[in-house]
């Protein structure tokens, strides 16, 4: 066996030993449990969405310390989240594009950028992206804000028997003419999700549930959820709109409770599986993903 050849009573060949190899070994279990038995298990909109999405990857980067900044893409979207802010407070209330870009600028440099025309075109995108907020924040017939980067918490009982304790903080909360809340998230990623991942959409419901087990009472008493939406700012309406296009989820999404059913089945059993799907293009642990069957990882 090449693994117990010997050179010199020295073992040459180590790696070949089967028992070494990754994959291979039977599975291990820490002392103490990811979250304690005991306690109900807090998850946000982030985490909902990235268990959902591959329980793997949602390990490595949130629980294992692994996840790397992309700055470059969440700079750009800083960016705007703040400038929209300032805009929706009345802070900049007479302000065009063009007097918003200083403020753009005086960040711009910090960004880390592959290269010199990628920072500059990411400015050309981000002076489109606050133009189509300017005129959507400013349409005739806008809904009232009532709130800008509020925290949502609630707990909610699940049918399983489980207690939940959701978390998240949303772009703006609204008032429809009915007196109902609408999240309003502000995207400014270049892949836009489906109609049916909308409405399947794990971070817009996680937000309703919250409104609905009374997580913004204090902005609106008694108020009930009227919905979501995703504001995707890169994105226009349609061919020569200047409005962006907008992606709308149905008050009160069923799916939601089964959804986090799901990511609490799979933090307290503690099988965080990879999970393959387009995610996998942008993961940064595709060498460790036993899923994939590139270069030396193993299937």
């Amino acid at each position: 066996m090449l693994a117990a050849t010997e050179v010199r009573g020295k073992r040459i060949a180590l790696a070949a030993d089967p028992s070494t190899w990754w994959g291979l070994r039977a599975p291990t279990y820490a002392s103490a449990a990811v979250r304690p038995e005991d306690r109900p298990i807090t998850l946000s909109a982030s985490a909902l969405e990235a268990i959902l999405t591959c329980p793997a990857q949602w390990f490595l980067a949130r629980e294992a310390g692994g996840a790397v900044t992309d700055s470059s893409s969440q700079g750009f979207g800083k960016v705007v989240h703040a400038i929209a802010e300032q805009l929706a407070r009345g802070d900049l209330d007479a302000a065009t594009v063009e007097d918003l870009m200083p403020f753009v600028d005086e960040v711009w440099g910090r960004l880390e950028f592959r290269t010199p025309w990628s920072a500059a075109r990411e400015r050309e995108a981000v002076q489109d992206v606050l133009a189509r907020f300017l005129t959507w924040h400013r349409r005739p017939g806008a809904r009232t804000v009532i709130g800008f980067e509020e925290q949502l918490t609630a707990k909610v009982s699940l049918p399983s028997g489980e207690t939940v304790r959701l978390n998240g903080y949303a772009d703006r909360l609204e008032l429809d003419e009915s007196g109902r809340i609408v999240v309003v998230d502000l995207k400014t990623g270049k892949y836009p999700p489906t109609a049916q991942e909308v409405k399947e959409h794990g971070q817009l419901g996680l937000y309703q549930l919250a409104v609905e087990h009374g997580a913004a009472s204090e902005l609106a008493p008694g108020a009930t959820s009227g919905g979501a939406e995703l504001i995707q700012l890169r994105h226009p309406a349609g061919s020569g709109s200047e409005l962006p296009k907008v992606q709308v989820q149905a008050p009160e999404p069923p799916e939601i409770i089964t959804q986090l059913e799901k990511a609490v089945a799979t933090v307290r059993a503690e099988e965080f599986v990879a999970r393959p799907g387009k995610q996998c293009d942008r993961c940064q642990f595709v060498a460790l993903c036993p899923a994939q069957t590139s270069g030396s990882v193993l299937s």
